[in-house]
């Protein structure tokens, strides 16, 4: 028999400001209608299913905010204002944000909503949204704001609930009563959310664990040189020691879950699977008995070469004299449910999801304590099911519950009656991914971050040893506000990795959490506090040039070796929990030989949404600003042309056009450095945007540039490789 484990990770950052009660974003509130409440009420069709779900502490504190109706949240505040008395800056703010959703399956199935969309436009600028108001009505805004609450309530309350039912049959012309009787079924939701997690848990159908209060990187709190393991060549931002970080977010993590379940936690789940040895005796310190990572990890854990088999049983982790029980997931089963299936028939994809669990079993068919563990995001892979993942995991449980070779267990449950036969000795130090650090430090902007929290951190410990008698209370808040600010979520959102439409929101967020230190301790913001993390940098490319190129200007791949020795940046949309809707380009080659430089764009072609009007301009800012400026598409039979424009003083002096552009499929140009009055090695820095009339709609990178250097007559016996 196969033991199957499911783990639900259910987590977002700290949207809470503990000085004024605000809440910027609204995504602990929408997540709980939508994937919180799902995930645990569809299991109460299924009383033979048992799973494990791991509530994080700060994500439980925002939720007991909103089903007290103590949370100030602005989304739901215009929500409720009477559409008639909504002001002009509301007006905006409603038709800038009341969109943030997966359109492909919350606002386009729905006539209503979708109308709404494109009357305001796919892809507005900020400053287009004043002369936007006057085509909304008021009962326009009635119907934004109810579309926007209900497309984000998941399939179960509307299952639960016919009003609901009828308001999407409805479509349009709702009344205040309507949306009022909507938002109400949302806050009644909330409210029985977490009773709803510690009823099955009483009835012994699901497991509840921890991470960390906060959701910090572990191992990185107790010292950064912990990065250096698995990166020893990244740039770390200097040092910090601080384990005793570590061992508060533990404790009061399972002090908050004593609190709230009446009784303590035997798992963690570690933020982003995060372990190193170190953290072994203050996971057992603090009575957690086992703990969860990626399959990754425990590879690299592993003597020597290790087979698929070692992943499916649980292993103890020592260190010194301290150990763990330790189970970690399969990636493979766990990505097909998170970025697969969701884009698949939901037969299929059970029928799928069965076969490689039955493939398992009969590989371990010897092997009695034979164990498989998913592990993923219980909320972000929804919006991306067409029905919100109903039929699919209605499928998968109703036939888990028949099988007899397969068994769902309750991580804790299986290792009780399951003990580990195997011992890691050396458990590798890294996350779940690519088994390092590098998404939350090594590049500029998270160590710039992690310098203005060790900064922080330092003032609030130096100040609290020198005023003892100071307000204890305040000095606490400041505590809790380092704690936040040590958060894993800031360091995701900060360089290239990872982009979300709230990029900026996450960065004034993170600061004003350090920022409230010194508002506590009745100091002034510092200056360093004040600034934008997330500044222009240097992107790596995808790829790196690596020889002279000479293509052929005629908008087509002419051989497979044209471009094969250009530089590529990948511009398929970065990743992120929110969706940023598909862009307009696949990507573009930059090369060179002596003489010139070349560009090749590879537009995204589709019927429904033509590239006529857009403008491509490759912003050339280092070492003197240049921009060439060409349509993405050209109308039959003009010939194909790129315009130069060179900065003088305050504004762009036109410099000639040129006719060295293929245009078909692709675009190909090229234009010599001595026009541009580029030398050999001079670095250049530039960034490449699609534009409409003088509105920036996309830039590559999203953030900073990508640079290289002019090369010399030597530059290919220099790079030239075996």
């Amino acid at each position: 028999m196969l033991h199957v484990a499911f783990f639900w990770h259910m987590h977002q950052p700290y949207y809470r400001n503990p000085l004024t009660g605000e809440y910027s974003l609204p995504w602990v509130r929408l997540h709980a209608l939508k994937g919180y409440y799902d995930m645990i009420s569809l299991l109460e069709d299924y009383p033979a299913i048992r799973q494990t779900f791991n509530l994080v502490p700060s994500l439980i504190r925002q939720l007991d905010d909103y089903a007290r109706a103590e949370a100030q949240d602005a989304f739901l505040e215009y929500s409720r204002r009477p559409a008639e008395d909504l002001s002009p800056e509301e007006k905006k703010f409603i038709l800038a944000n009341f969109f943030m959703c997966y359109w492909e399956n919350m606002v386009k199935p729905y006539p209503g909503y979708w109308n709404l969309l494109k009357k305001r436009g796919l892809k507005v600028p900020e400053y287009r949204l004043d002369e936007l108001l006057p085509k909304f009505t008021p009962q326009d805004f009635r119907d934004l704001q109810v579309w926007f609450n209900l497309t984000w309530t998941g399939y179960r309350i509307r299952k639960e609930k016919e009003s609901l039912r009828e308001l999407i049959k409805k479509g349009r012309g709702f009344t205040e009563e309507e949306k009022a009787s909507l938002l109400n079924t949302q806050q009644e939701v909330i409210q029985k959310l977490i009773p709803l997690y510690r009823s099955l848990l009483s009835r012994g159908q699901v497991e509840i664990t921890v991470s960390p209060f906060y959701h910090p990187i572990l191992p990185l709190l107790m010292d950064w040189s912990f990065a250096s393991r698995a990166m020893p060549r990244a740039a770390l931002p200097g040092s910090f020691s601080h384990p005793e970080d570590a061992q508060a977010q533990i404790q009061k993590a399972v002090a908050f879950y004593e609190k709230t379940f009446a009784a303590r936690p035997s798992g963690m789940w570690p933020s982003e699977g995060s372990v190193c040895p170190e953290m072994i005796p203050l996971a057992q310190r603090a009575g957690i008995r086992w703990m969860a990572s990626d399959e990754g990890i425990l590879f690299k854990s592993l003597p020597g070469e290790a087979g698929r088999s070692a992943l499916y049983r649980p292993y103890r982790a020592r260190f010194q004299e301290s150990e763990v029980l330790m189970v970690f997931r399969d990636r493979n089963l766990s990505d097909l449910i998170g970025f697969t299936y969701s884009k698949n028939e939901p037969q299929a994809s059970v029928h799928d999801f069965l076969t490689h669990l039955k493939n398992i079993a009969q590989s371990q068919s010897r092997n009695g304590d034979a164990f498989v563990l998913i592990a993923l995001d219980g909320e972000n892979p929804w919006e991306y099911y067409p029905d919100g993942g109903q039929a699919f995991l209605s499928g998968l449980y109703e036939t888990l519950s028949r099988e007899t070779a397969l068994k769902t267990v309750k991580i804790g449950e299986f290792l009780e009656t399951h003990p580990p036969r195997d011992t890691l000795n050396t458990l590798h130090t890294g996350s779940w991914i690519d088994q390092d650090f590098r998404i939350w430090i090594g590049q500029p902007e998270d160590n710039l971050a992690w310098n203005c929290l060790k900064r922080t951190r330092g003032f609030l410990e130096k100040t609290a040893s020198r005023d003892s008698a100071g307000n204890p209370e305040k000095k606490d808040l400041a505590w809790e506000e380092i704690y936040i600010a040590e958060g894993s979520d800031w360091f995701w959102w900060f360089g290239d990795d990872f982009s979300s439409d709230n990029d900026e929101e996450f960065d004034r967020l993170f600061r004003m959490h350090l920022g409230n230190v010194h508002l506590l301790l009745g100091t002034e913001i510092p200056g360093y506090l004040k600034n934008p993390i997330s500044t222009a940098h240097e992107v790596k490319p995808t790829l790196e040039p690596l020889g002279f190129i000479s293509p052929i200007l005629d908008g087509q791949v002419s051989h497979f070796y044209e471009w094969r020795e250009a530089g590529y940046f990948s511009a398929k949309t970065t990743g992120g929990s929110m969706y940023r809707g598909e862009g307009f380009l696949s990507g573009f080659y930059y090369g060179f030989d002596p003489e010139r430089l070349y560009f090749r764009i590879d537009p995204i072609w589709r019927k429904k949404d033509p590239l006529q009007g857009l403008r491509f301009n490759i912003h050339f800012f280092k070492p003197r600003e240049w921009q060439i400026i060409f349509p993405l598409k050209f109308s039959g039979g003009e010939t194909p042309y790129y315009d130069l424009y060179l900065r003088e003083g305050n504004g762009l002096v036109p410099k000639g056009r040129s006719t060295h552009l293929g245009a078909g499929k692709i675009l190909e140009l090229s234009i010599p450095f001595r026009e541009l009055g580029f030398q050999p090695q001079e670095r250049i820095q530039f960034f490449v945007q699609v534009q409409k009339g003088d509105f920036e709609v996309e830039r590559y990178p999203r953030s900073g540039y990508l640079s290289f250097s002019i090369p010399d007559r030597d530059f290919e016996s220099i790079h030239w490789q075996i």
